[in-house]
């Protein structure tokens, strides 16, 4: 597929359009390195929450078929650079961040003068996702990332939330902006799609849970925001949702009121 290159005014997005130890201290004294009240801690296993544990699958949603093969979109190696040098904006995300990618570098850089770079893979869910956060950590901008994942995970959502912490450990107390999943594919008979809401709910719990645990994960609740306008198939953004999405997304980073 053919790369693109914005206006001027919005900076360049290139696309792929279609990705403590302690020490010992002399006598008894043992002196510890102090975490990062904002680094990802693994919660206790005793005191976890039920959206974490409980096994809430129901039948109906199908199974995740094979997306290695359709065409990301991923910004270059330079423009990562430079959105980690800049301060700008790090997307991570499936076919949902891939959709909204370009408005939301057209209006970063207009508006607000900040570069944007983008690993965006249709179909593919949070575990490579998150494979590819960790793998490219020293990307993160101070400003955090925003991750757009969780919708190819309503087919099996039982345990997602270990990929969530695997990002925020990557993140290391930098944000770490979250949107929630909607998932109710209008071409589905009326089990898929009660399946599909069921499992968008845990999904959307799970994140919730964590984020009282993580004061670096910001839930940005698209989930709770979607009519049916804003959508085209029941899962992707219409134009007028690929707008709403970018305000959402604005607010939640401060950049909008």
């Amino acid at each position: 597929m053919p790369r693109f290159t914005l206006p001027a005014c919005a900076l360049t997005l290139a696309l792929a359009l279609g990705a403590a130890a302690g020490c010992a201290a002399p006598d008894d004294v043992t002196v510890l390195a102090a975490p990062s009240p904002l680094a990802a801690q693994p919660p206790s296993a005793a005191a976890l929450p039920p959206a974490l544990t409980e096994d809430r699958t129901v039948p109906g949603t199908g199974t995740l078929g094979e997306w290695r093969h359709r065409t990301p979109s991923i910004s270059t190696p330079r423009q990562f650079r430079r959105v980690r040098d800049a301060d700008g904006l790090l997307v991570v995300g499936d076919s949902i961040a891939q959709a909204t990618a370009y408005e939301l570098a057209v209006r970063a850089g207009a508006a607000y003068g900040l570069p944007v770079a983008v690993n965006a893979h249709p179909g593919r869910p949070t575990e490579p996702a998150a494979d590819w956060i960790d793998e490219n950590a020293a990307l993160i901008p101070d400003r955090g990332i925003v991750v757009v994942s969780g919708a190819n995970d309503v087919f099996a959502p039982l345990g997602w939330w270990r990929q969530v912490e695997r990002v925020l450990a990557a993140a290391d107390g930098r944000p770490v902006y979250w949107l929630t999943v909607h998932v109710d594919r209008w071409s589905g008979d009326a089990v898929q799609r009660a399946a599909d809401r069921s499992h968008s709910d845990w999904l959307n719990d799970q994140l919730r849970a964590l984020a009282q645990r993580h004061p670096n994960l910001v839930v940005v609740d698209w989930a709770g925001a979607v009519t049916g306008d804003l959508l085209s198939d029941g899962v992707h953004p219409s134009d007028a949702g690929v707008a709403a999405w970018c305000d959402l997304l604005e607010r939640a980073l401060g950049l909008a009121s």
